[in-house]
Formats: structure tokens, sequence, C-alpha cells
């Protein structure tokens, strides 16, 4: 074993320190190496930062209750009657008057205007019931005061209010044929939320002429055991037509959806890209053996094996992965890692969110990087390791 070691090694630095003699080609195997590692990263980036802002927002002592068969709210009606037996439902908390803590819900889609191009683009416009902000305790005032139940008062999620017009506390926007105040700026530990304007729901239905429409309950519930009994309640009575679940469960399966596609595209464009890549780098390494077959031709003349000309120059080939994995790193987390993105929920409205990095996905990367270099360095490894001698030192092949 140690013999075969030896000369492996000694054959791996000699072909590392020949690499500033072929510095171009091996810079464009570094290069478009980092390229296909930053497409990649930046899908999963992008698909863990929505799944975070949505896993963030969910709470396991929160249920969200919507009609049966309902994937969504944009689908779900819940009528008064409805309401009325949620809010008698057992294990549900109540505050210190002694009522319970159920908002109803809907959203409605409104146009605003973005800040840096004056494009209209839609967002989410959520009615509240008297007990909304009790049941998202993630949302904390950051500028402003809450809005008061019954008016035209709104407060906006502070990402929204950063990046489009007429919505800085004290501003009159106008929905539609309708006219709201902002009268306070919010945020929610980054969560979705905060791609939310928020409004008494009251207030909505009639701006909007969808009185007794009703599309989804919030249920705070006494604590995260609760929630069995609730939805056994829920879902057994017949009179009720309704599904209930956590709003962890909710968001989760939310996320899966929408990151599911991102990963859906992001996959097949990276492995397209890393084939390119492969090919090129085995282009390089062929005119790397080229170059350089008197030099491997004289060292197999001294005595290494064929196997060790193999392993040294496959391992070129995986060093330069390697580096241009470690650049296409570096450069995705330092530039996508916090960046700002949108996408769109089922209402066509959007939802914000921004791109995390995390370790898994580096180790995704150095695998995708490792089977490009066993690809574009396996071929022209196997060319070194069958150089005929005579030929190479005679300077023809």
């Amino acid at each position: 074993m140690l013999g075969f070691l030896q000369p492996s090694l000694a054959l791996i630095r000699v072909n590392l320190s020949s690499l500033p003699r072929r510095w171009s080609t091996s810079l464009s195997t570094v290069l478009s190496v980092a390229l296909v590692v930053v497409v990649l990263l930046g899908f999963l980036a992008m698909a863990n930062g929505f799944r975070l802002s949505l896993t963030t927002a969910g709470s396991d002592t929160v249920a969200v209750v919507l009609s049966r068969g309902a994937l969504s709210e944009v689908t779900s009606r819940i009528g008064s009657q409805q309401l009325h037996l949620l809010q008698e439902a057992p294990r549900v908390a109540r505050d210190g008057a002694g009522r319970a803590l159920v908002s109803e819900e809907l959203v409605v889609p409104v146009d605003v205007l973005a800040r840096d191009t004056g494009a209209t683009e839609t967002v989410s416009l959520r009615g509240l019931g008297g007990a909304g902000l009790s049941v998202r305790p993630l949302v904390t005032l950051s500028a402003g005061r809450p809005f008061t139940p019954g008016t035209g008062e709104i407060i906006v999620g502070a990402r929204l209010a950063s990046d489009y017009r007429g919505l800085a506390v004290g501003d009159t926007v106008t929905f539609g044929r309708s006219r709201w105040t902002v009268v306070g700026h919010f945020t929610a530990a980054g969560s979705v939320y905060e791609s939310e304007i928020l409004a008494d729901s009251s207030v909505v239905q009639s701006q909007f002429n969808r009185l007794n429409q009703l599309q989804s309950v919030r249920v705070a519930l006494q604590d995260a055991a609760a929630l069995a009994d609730f939805t056994r309640y829920v879902e057994d009575a017949p009179q009720l037509g309704l599904t209930a679940r956590s709003e962890a469960q909710y968001f989760a399966v939310e996320s899966q959806r929408v990151s599911r596609i991102i990963l859906w595209l992001g996959w097949p464009l990276a492995a397209l890209m890393a084939f390119g890549a492969a090919i090129g780098a085995m282009t390089a390494m062929y005119s790397s053996v080229s170059e350089r077959k008197v030099e491997i031709a004289t060292v197999r003349a001294l005595g290494f094996s064929r196997s060790s000309a193999f392993v040294g120059t496959l391992c070129e080939a995986l060093a330069l992965t390697l580096a241009g994995c470690g650049l296409g790193v570096s450069l995705a987390w330092l530039t996508l890692d916090g960046w700002a993105a949108s996408t769109r929920g089922m209402d066509s409205t959007r939802i914000g969110f921004e791109l995390a990095m995390s370790w898994g996905q580096v180790v995704s990367a150095v695998i995708l990087s490792l089977a490009i270099g066993l690809v574009g360095g396996g071929l022209p490894a196997l060319r070194a390791a069958g150089l005929p001698l005579h030929t190479a030192l005679s300077g023809r092949g």
C-alpha cells in the first residue's frame, strides 16, 4: 500500500505545482465550476429562504381552520354560524374578559406601486377579527400604532413599506374605490406576515363588497396538546364542514409546495450546467495530458506505475473543481445570503422573503463539484495512465 501511495502523492505534487504554467485552462475550469455552484446555491438558498419565511410564522398553539376540501384560503369559505361554533369549541384560549381568541379572516388582493420601478404589483390586504393580533405573537409594531377596529386604518409589514410607494405611516392609499390610512408598520421576525397589509375584517368586507364572506379562522389554543381535541371537535361535527390543522402544519405544506417547484427548476438547470463544466474540465485535462506527455512518460520510465499516473491526473482535476467549488460557495455566501426576493402565492399576491444559505447546501455543492471532477478528469486520467512510453518520449501521440 505504501508503495502505491508514495509515488501517487509525488505525482500529485508535481501536477499541482505545474498548474501555474497552464493558468488559462486551469482558470477556465475553476470559473466554470464556480458558476455552476453559484447557480445551484442560488436556487437552494431561494427554496430554503421561502421555507423559513413560512415556517417561522407557524405556531403549534394556533390552529388554522378552512372549509373542508380547501387547500388554501383562496378556495375556502366559512359562514357566520360556523364561526360561532368555533368560538365555543373546547380547549380554545380566552382573554382576561373570557372572550375566545378567535380571528375571522379574509384576504383581498390589492395593487400598489413598486418604489424602484413604479410598476403596479399585487399584495395581500388581510382583514383580521378582533383577536387577529393576539393570535400573531410574532407581529410587533415598529412604528405608529395598531389600527382602530371599525375604521379604514391599516398597518403595513415593514418589508412592504420599504418596497412600495405610499405606505409610510400617515400616508393615505387607495385600493380600488376605497381609501385607507396607514397608521403603523410592523415586523414579524422575517416571516411571511411581513408581506401583508392588516386591517379590520368587517371594514374589508364592506369596502370590497364581501359582506359575510370569511375565508379562514385562526384559533389560539390553550397549549399544543389541545390541538387534537380541537381538531376532533371541528372535523367530527357534520354541521361545521371544516378542517383544522396547526399553523405550523399549514405553513409547512405551503412551503413544501413552492420549495418543490423551485428545486424542480434549479436542479435540472444546475445539472445541465454541470455537464457543460465537466466537458470543459475534460478538455482542459486532455490539454494538460497532451502538453505534459513527455513529462508523464519520463516519470513512468523512472518506475512510476500506471495507477500512480492515473491518480495524479485525476486528483489534479478534482483539485481544480474543488477550487471552483470554494470560489462559488464564497461568492454565493457573500452575495446571495440575505438577498431579498419574492414569489407569488396562490392568490397571485407577492410573498417577500430573504435567500438563506446553509451548510447542507454547501455539501450538495461539494458533491456536485466532485462529480464534475470525476467525469471531467476520469477519461484524461485513463489517457495519462495508458500513454505508450515510446510514443510519448518521441513527442508523438
